[in-house]
């Protein structure tokens, strides 16, 4: 297992950007399932995330906040044209992609993905895998057959089924991205374990980063308010209930504000 020297934990201030974490999470999910040294006992957990996935993008008025937002970020971005501290070409390149990806939101109809939400197979299996045991062959024999077929059929269909994410994959990443490298991170000490600070009422902040080197052995508790963030550092424990530790924690935050 790869050696990690830091953690970041993140906490997000609205909807949209708490979902597009979570979407983030499932394909990152996927792309380890796929890339695994034996990825072709992963149909199953792959099949499971992208009905995860669906469920997700189920949302009717998930399409309408990407859209508004890839609207916004355009209208923040494109003034910083006239900057000379800004690399003009990264900023080109991402408002070609904003623009790419707001164009096919606006002219794709029905919700994210819709053609797998009207794939019958798939329909069929996201109740049953909702359920405990759901997904064994007494209640989809069909997705039983279908995971004894050959690894190479499995994965050419499940292909398939990804390609239909690929919008919504590609958006998810560049929103993230974008609001993550809004700000820079500050060394700061949580005196006791324990750290406070107000929130700019007058910004727009999205995202919450904490970022705590590896080898200190206690993590944060985010709590956000509509003017402050409050952060606890508590001492792990997987048997009761976790305590703050009395420690001086030095830790380094991104306060994300775009």
């Amino acid at each position: 297992m790869e050696e990690i020297d830091q953690i970041i934990y993140e906490q997000p201030l609205n909807e949209l950007i708490r979902t597009c974490l979570r979407l983030e999470h499932l394909f990152n999910q996927i792309h380890t399932c796929l890339n695994a040294l034996d990825a072709a006992q992963h149909s199953q957990a792959i099949v499971r995330l992208i009905t995860d996935i669906l469920t997700i993008l189920d949302r009717p008025d998930l399409k309408s906040k990407i859209t508004k937002e890839l609207n916004r970020q355009i209208a923040v971005l494109t003034p910083l044209a006239k900057s000379s501290s800004i690399s003009q070409q990264k900023l080109e390149e991402t408002l070609r992609q904003l623009n790419t990806l707001l164009n096919y939101f606006v002219s794709t109809p029905g919700k994210v993905a819709q053609n797998l939400r009207d794939n019958e197979f798939l329909g069929i299996l996201r109740p049953n895998l909702i359920t405990p045991g759901g997904g064994s062959c007494v209640d989809t024999p069909g997705y039983h057959y279908w995971l004894q077929q050959p690894s190479d059929v499995r994965f050419n269909q499940i292909d398939q089924w990804l390609k239909e994410f690929k919008y919504i994959k590609n958006a998810v990443d560049l929103l993230l991205t974008i609001v993550r490298n809004s700000s820079e991170a500050r060394s700061l000490l949580a005196v006791k374990g324990f750290y406070h600070e107000p929130l700019d009422s007058g910004a727009l902040c999205q995202l919450i980063r904490v970022i705590l080197p590896a080898e200190i052995e206690c993590y944060p508790e985010i709590s956000l308010g509509r003017h402050h963030i409050s952060i606890r550092f508590v001492i792990p424990n997987i048997e009761a209930r976790v305590s703050q530790t009395h420690d001086d924690i030095p830790f380094r935050m991104t306060v994300c504000t775009i």
